[in-house]
């Protein structure tokens, strides 16, 4: 059955959904106390896995987040491109949830903000300039057709221009498939009040097994869903929702000839999700891991999401030009290397005080690594400083850390250089650009030592 006006019957349930609940729950009064930061939009890590790190931000920057909701990802954009004069166009066919995003955006006194009342569709048709960036997090999976959405967007796209995206994960939101194919038969001939009260009901009396409760980490998921009617809809009432695993995404992505560029962070505390990719954060048996390293890169990807069994989403970048395998190497000899993450005041001394002894090296946010260093690791990591080039601190490895030896030092300086940019980058501790270049840093985290 479709509208009058072309529009699925389906897509019209979601537009109603969200002039009833806008999502997520948002105060623009909370404005004033704190900025949310969503790590798939902060643009260090955007210039870095999409751009190669040489991305201009200046008053060109032209952004598009489609299907902006409550203005999350629009804010956060906007804030880093108030200072360079960059521009960001919010586009929502969701009247009730714009009303909250152009409040939050005028608490912050942001001026440099597009408003579109538009599905993706209506506005590709309208053949806008092209942007160099678009976000859409959590929309594509709520399209009839999600591919012809991924389509609409490219074709709003720069031809080197990247997307970040968010879809749902197959294999971590099986509780909510589950839940939702044992609510079906109750929904019929209810309107959303009411599906929301019976939905309140049977949360409220869940038995302990319930696999939503795992999904959410224990009860404290389920009473905060208690206390939010939009999280309740748009997680287990939506009309229209699907997912996909890993290889789900690389084939959505070919549908609009696109490429996996990184799989990035989404949710938390300025932290990054890709690490739950890599198969030596999962896999400890060196036979077991040496097979799997020679798989091509999304069956590595795809082993790990089902044996952690816990992605109930997937966050990751788009590009026209296939970066997936460059993207965890040591960058180009002109870039150079910063620290995203930046060490505490007492980080180097700390390295110097426990040379030769295990440590930890942490971030504050449960991601942390350890190993045993010398005087030499601080020494190195001294002179990342943003300026100096992949080239410039080979050189000042081979020649002025290492001990000079008859043997080539410049490619033990580069794999010694290599081996700290994989340590360090493994949770973007570390990002390149060109130096000088856009090098904003993670303002939630910082880097400490401490002895294990």
């Amino acid at each position: 059955m479709k509208l009058n006006d072309g529009e699925g019957l389906m897509s019209q349930k979601v537009r109603e959904l969200y002039e009833q609940f806008p999502y997520p729950l948002r105060d623009p009064g909370q404005e004033k106390d704190r900025l949310l930061m969503p790590p798939i939009d902060t643009l260090s890590r955007v210039n870095h896995y999409c751009f190669g790190g040489t991305k201009e931000f200046d008053a060109t920057f032209r952004a598009l987040v489609a299907g902006g909701g409550t203005g999350d990802s629009m804010i956060w954009l906007a804030e880093q491109l108030r200072d360079v004069g960059g521009s960001v166009t919010y586009l929502e066919p969701s009247a009730a949830s714009t009303k909250v995003a152009r409040a939050r955006a005028e608490a912050r006194g942001l001026s440099n903000v597009t408003y579109v009342n538009q599905t993706i569709s209506e506005f590709a048709k309208s053949k806008p300039e092209p942007f160099h960036y678009i976000n859409c997090a959590g929309v594509l999976h709520h399209l009839e057709d999600p591919e012809e959405g991924l389509r609409d967007l490219t074709s709003v796209l720069k031809a080197d221009g990247a997307m970040g995206i968010m879809v749902y994960g197959e294999h971590g939101r099986l509780a909510v498939t589950e839940w939702r194919k044992m609510i079906e038969p109750l929904l019929e001939d209810k309107d959303l009040q009411q599906q929301l009260a019976m939905t309140r009901t049977l949360l409220s009396a869940l038995p302990e097994d319930n696999m939503l409760l795992k999904m959410g980490g224990g009860s404290g998921f389920i009473k905060g869903l208690l206390e939010n009617d939009p999280e309740i809809v748009d997680l287990l009432l939506h009309p229209v929702e699907c997912a996909y695993d890993v290889h789900g995404v690389y084939d959505f992505a070919s549908s609009a000839d696109l490429h996996v560029a990184a799989f990035t962070g989404f949710f938390g505390f300025g932290g990054t999700g890709k690490a739950h990719y890599k198969i030596d954060n999962l896999v400890r048996d060196p036979a077991i891991l040496r097979e799997l390293a020679a798989k091509p890169l999304r069956d590595q990807q795809a082993f790990c999401e089902r044996f952690s069994g816990a992605m109930p989403l997937h966050a990751f970048y788009l590009t026209r030009e296939d970066k997936g395998q460059t993207a965890e190497m040591l960058p180009d000899a002109e870039l150079a290397p910063y620290f995203f993450v930046p060490p505490n005041k007492t980080f180097f001394d700390d390295l110097v005080a426990l040379a030769g002894q295990p440590v930890l090296i942490e971030d504050g946010s449960g991601n942390a690594v350890d190993l045993t260093g010398g005087p030499d690791l601080a020494r190195l990591l001294a002179v990342f400083d943003g300026k100096k080039t992949v080239a410039e601190l080979v050189a000042i490895l081979r020649d002025e850390i290492l001990d000079t030896q008859p043997i080539d030092m410049n490619s033990i300086a580069i794999n010694t250089l290599g081996a700290v940019w994989a340590l360090f980058h493994k949770f973007d501790w570390m990002l390149s650009s060109k130096p000088g270049g856009w090098q904003k840093t993670d303002g939630e985290r910082t880097l400490g030592v401490r002895k294990i």
